[in-house]
């Protein structure tokens, strides 16, 4: 389709459109996922390091990330498809597998430095102790291709040659899959992203897709908001229009929030009495930048977060 780029490259920064996506697709247009409530997270918790031979393959997959809800350990992983991959189940097991993967990585190397498992060989064994969790990682692959629906596996099973005789027997997994194709309306969105997939699903009839153009072009409203043109969208690749001329502002509070996670992230280990190496080990952050943390927290004489970034100019 070509357009779709925009959408894959950084239409869902946004934490609006960001919480529209999931929202849409997983819990039928309910408002449970709320903009505010997303955080940045690094996709990196998606491979296994720089060398990591994985690394090009989960990079592909892990688009954009966000965790909801930092106490209840939510991460929403969104991918867009513009074409169907018949590979996509074991990318998505890739993905998340590594993901947990690095979560015990960390965990592990956590207790080596505590030394807290020694009494208990179980726990000393696997790394963690019984009682442990790890952050749930919740995959959505949003499939914009207009040549067709998709035909692809939508789990394991779906892969394998296997009977029914052992088919109870070996493990499976599902993708969740959104296909504009198998929807008619997009009442569930809020956002661009309505407008992005009508256009998607009426690609190739251009009746419907005129009507819908016409409906919902130039001059339409929206929750008592003008709408834009999605015929200039269309051809601009601009999925919002409404929302362009703030996208420097957007850029700069994205970039702001990241700081302040960053600070919050270092503040919690700073109390508890944690040098800046082990911080910036467990962080897998540069040395340099966890230090400017400290040095403008030592500045303020507080843990407030708005301060110690002002602190850091």
């Amino acid at each position: 389709m070509g357009k779709a780029d925009a959408y894959q490259s950084d239409y869902l920064d946004d934490n609006f459109r960001f919480a529209d996506q999931i929202n849409g697709a997983l819990f039928q247009g309910r408002q449970v996922v709320k903009p505010e409530e997303l955080e940045p997270v690094e996709t990196q918790m998606f491979y296994l390091g720089k060398e990591s031979a994985a690394r090009r393959e989960v990079q592909a997959v892990a688009d954009k990330a966000r965790m909801w809800k930092g106490r209840l350990f939510h991460i929403l992983a969104v991918e867009n498809q513009t074409y169907v991959d018949y590979r996509m189940v074991l990318r998505n097991m890739l993905t998340e597998s590594l993901s947990y993967y690095k979560q015990w990585k960390q965990k592990k190397r956590m207790h080596e430095r505590e030394g807290d498992l020694g009494s208990n060989q179980d726990a000393f064994l696997s790394g963690i102790g019984r009682d442990e969790r790890f952050i749930p990682v919740i995959t959505l692959v949003v499939y914009c291709g207009t040549e067709h629906p998709w035909d692809g596996a939508r789990c394991l099973h779906d892969l394998l040659d296997i009977d029914d005789e052992t088919k109870e027997y070996v493990t499976n997994y599902k993708i969740n899959l959104y296909d504009c194709h198998e929807h008619d309306t997009f009442d569930e969105y809020h956002t661009g992203l309505r407008q992005l997939f009508e256009m998607v699903r009426y690609a190739k009839d251009k009746e419907q897709l005129g009507r819908v153009i016409e409906e919902k072009g130039a001059g339409a409203m929206e929750n008592g908001v003008k709408r834009y043109n999605v015929c200039k969208a269309w051809e601009d690749q601009r999925l919002d229009g409404i929302e362009e001329g703030r996208k420097e502002g957007r850029k700069e509070g994205r970039e702001e929030g990241m700081r302040q996670y960053l600070v919050k992230l270092v503040c919690k280990k700073l109390q508890k009495n944690k040098s800046a190496v082990v911080i910036a080990e467990e962080l897998e952050e540069d040395l340099s930048e966890v230090e400017k943390v400290l040095e403008a927290q030592r500045k303020v004489s507080s843990y407030d977060i708005v301060q110690i970034c002002k602190a850091m100019g």
